[in-house]
């Protein structure tokens, strides 16, 4: 690794009036020494086999349950932590003094969550509504719009609107809004990147939280169709991203010197080969840039560039597996951090197989690692500004669904403020990582989960779960977001006594670019082969039954298992496809990114065929190669899925049915879309996928 050192409006969100505040419960101050103490080692339990002691069981709703708290935030001057807390049975906003200890509760929603939390100075808090336990279908898009409100709870504001109402087709005002920066010294106003009806770019405004009132700072912007803008020190607007016209897959990177300079175009990438070029954010000299950039290398590093000569000037940072700074698609990884009060640059984030933290701020350095060698097992997240008086550590791992605490920088002590998931904690499996080698020698990130009583030579049935997109990614993540879908169903299926592996494959964003751009043009072929490969590891590993094997997933995942079940290579015993792709030609006409040029382009690259009439679009649809199928299969779907429409599973069910191998299941998650949100619904899921895989990963008499 290298571094250098330089209301109003609320339409149908409902409050429950009266009743007092729930106080949260805060744990007893500690030092360090103490914390680590008070670690207890964990005993294994009996030996594991499919048929657990029921005793011993983790219920399927626990793994669904809504947080107890979740995504604190801290004020700028570190006096007040502005939290989400279970109020009404939802996520509501609470906030704390800290030198007083006085809880308040902000928001007391009946029928929504709260997440996205943002202080504006130390006055103000932005939040979204979430939906948790809640359909995640096209009628229930309660999710989404931006709301400001004041640490007293006076002056609540909606500044943009929710996903509901623009279904609804509510005129005027916003239609997006995302918070991009604060302001310096100002508690009431902010720097925002927002989307107005009719249009198909990001404007940048800055706002009144107080009033609403917005001026536009983007006026006589490069072009159309900006998703993205970087801006100095002074908060001009100085590099514009935008995407190419039509079918195109590039992107263009707009520039100017200065707030009266002429914009010119700066570089432009392909999202589908290389080199690409991703502006960050401009150093403290309002001169040079950082960006990230593939060019010459096998994945992104970050770079301080001169764009005046056009010039890489240092490398910043760089990693030997995995990109930092951002996708080569382009999206940002958030690898940089800077101090959202002054935006100097304070430290850099690695999502590695645990997430790394290098601090360029020297007092966040030494906390670090006095955290990290107090809990040297768990990825500790610091957050805070360097004025601040305290920092906020989120500490999880694999096994720890997420804790929080608060360091005091003073006193050099810490104190608990609770767990977000306590029933879990001490109950789940590790999550390992290892290489995945394939059979063309590319080397892939990837993870295994073992029950927590499996012992060495020990043969389990084993499932191997296979991540959607497939530009998604298998991550070991807690805190806020949690871990990936893979992961939480490996957790599930290894309480059970299974085995699963989580291989990334070839085309998997992050792990380096040359994994990524290796997967295009092998859909259905080496993406299978790569999935082939893991069953190979699993079963030289030792613990897999190789006639126990079954292969799992969803949307991209739930093709790859149909898929491999078509294949004359076929190692598998069962298939588990969810919200399934089966095809492909009418994914690509009736799925809900259709109308876009660009993002069906993009996929005729990943398939890598001249058009969708293409033989070879036919020869990689399951759908068409039903009678290939011989073992049994399980289907779920989402009743009201946009991205992949259910039409098509049910398509391939009948198929399947014609070819005298019907599913043995077809589950449709009701009011769902692509993905289940409902406790109960994912749990009757789960309840018959077991049954589905204790029949179909039977011991073999």
């Amino acid at each position: 690794m290298k571094r250098t050192g330089k209301n109003r409006g609320w339409g149908w969100i409902n409050r429950v009036r009266g009743g007092g505040w729930r106080a949260l419960a805060l744990g007893l101050t500690a030092s360090l020494a103490c914390w680590a103490g008070a670690a207890k080692a964990q005993t294994e339990a009996p030996t594991a086999t499919v048929q657990v002691q029921a005793s011993g069981l983790i219920k399927l709703e626990d793994f669904f349950r809504r947080p107890e708290f979740s995504e604190a935030v801290l004020s700028p001057n570190g006096r007040y932590l502005a939290t989400l807390s279970a109020v009404n049975s939802r996520l509501n906003l609470v906030v704390i003094d800290l030198d007083t200890r006085k809880a308040s509760v902000l928001t007391r929603y009946d029928n929504i969550d709260l997440g996205r939390l943002r202080w504006v100075g130390n006055e103000r808090i932005l939040y979204s509504a979430v939906q948790l336990n809640a359909p995640s279908g096209q009628d229930a898009p309660r999710a989404g719009g931006l709301f400001v409100i004041k640490r007293d709870g006076t002056e609540e504001r909606q500044l943009a609107r929710t996903a509901s109402q623009l279904m609804k087709s509510e005129t005027g005002g916003f239609m997006a809004m995302q918070p991009l920066r604060n302001i310096p010294g100002s508690a009431d106003e902010m720097i925002v990147s927002a989307v107005v009806a009719n249009d198909d770019s990001f404007d940048l405004y800055r706002i009144n939280l107080s009033t609403g009132r917005h001026r536009l700072l983007t006026a006589g912007r490069p072009g159309d169709r900006i998703s993205s803008w970087v801006l100095d020190s002074k908060l001009v607007p100085r590099v514009a991203v935008a995407s190419g016209k039509g079918s195109s897959t590039q992107r263009i990177v707009h520039y100017r010197r200065d707030a009266d300079s002429p914009w010119q175009e700066l570089a432009r990438f392909d999202e589908t080969q290389p080199p690409a070029f991703v502006p960050l954010a401009f150093d403290t000299d309002d001169v040079h840039l950082y960006v990230a950039s593939n060019e010459g290398r096998a994945n992104m590093a970050i770079y301080r560039y001169n764009p005046n000569d056009r010039k890489m000037v240092e490398m910043v940072a760089q990693h030997p597996q995995y990109d930092l700074g951002a996708s080569p698609q382009g999206a940002s990884l958030n690898s940089l951090v800077f101090d959202p009060e002054t935006g100097a640059l304070a430290g850099l984030r690695i999502d590695a197989d645990k997430p790394q933290m290098l601090w360029v701020d020297e007092t966040m350095e030494k906390i670090q690692a006095s955290v990290d060698a107090t809990w040297p097992d768990r990825s500790n997240v610091l957050s805070g500004t360097r004025l601040a008086s305290r920092v906020l550590i989120s500490s999880y791992s694999d096994t720890l669904p997420g804790r929080l605490y608060l360091y005091d920088k003073q006193t050099k002590r810490i104190e608990e403020v609770g767990a977000s998931r306590p029933w879990l904690e001490g109950k789940l499996a590790a999550v390992k990582p290892f290489r995945l080698k394939t059979r063309d020698g590319l080397d892939i990130p990837s993870y295994v989960v073992l029950p927590k009583n499996h012992q060495a030579g020990q043969k389990l049935p084993t499932i191997v779960h296979i991540h959607g997109g497939p530009f998604a990614r298998d991550v070991v993540q807690g805190g806020r977001y949690g871990p990936s879908f893979g992961v939480r169903e490996a957790q599930v299926l290894a309480s059970r006594g299974y085995a699963v592996v989580l291989p990334n494959f070839r085309i998997t964003p992050e792990l380096g670019s040359k994994l990524y751009y290796a997967g295009f043009g092998t859909y259905g072929q080496q993406m299978s082969e790569d999935h082939e490969d893991a069953v190979t590891w699993a079963i030289d590993q030792g613990f897999a039954d190789p006639k126990r094997i079954c292969i799992s997933g969803a949307s991209y995942g739930g093709y790859a298992a149909l898929q491999a079940a078509t294949r004359p290579t076929n190692p598998f015993a069962c298939a588990i496809s969810g919200l399934p792709v089966t095809d492909l030609k009418f994914q690509r006409e009736r799925a809900d990114y259709s109308f876009s040029p660009a993002a069906v382009e993009y996929w005729r690259k990943v398939q890598g065929v001249k058009d969708f009439d293409d033989p070879k679009v036919r020869e990689q649809s399951p759908l068409f190669q039903a009678d290939r199928i011989k073992i049994p299969v399980f289907m779920y779907v989402g009743e009201q899925d946009a991205r992949t429409p259910p039409a098509q599973a049910k398509r391939m069910a009948d198929a399947l049915a014609a070819a005298g191998n019907p599913v043995k299941d077809y589950f449709v998650g009701k009011g769902e879309g692509h993905g289940y949100g409902v406790q109960a619904v994912n749990v009757e899921l789960y309840e018959r996928m077991l049954k589905f895989l204790d029949q179909a990963l039977a011991p073999v008499r």
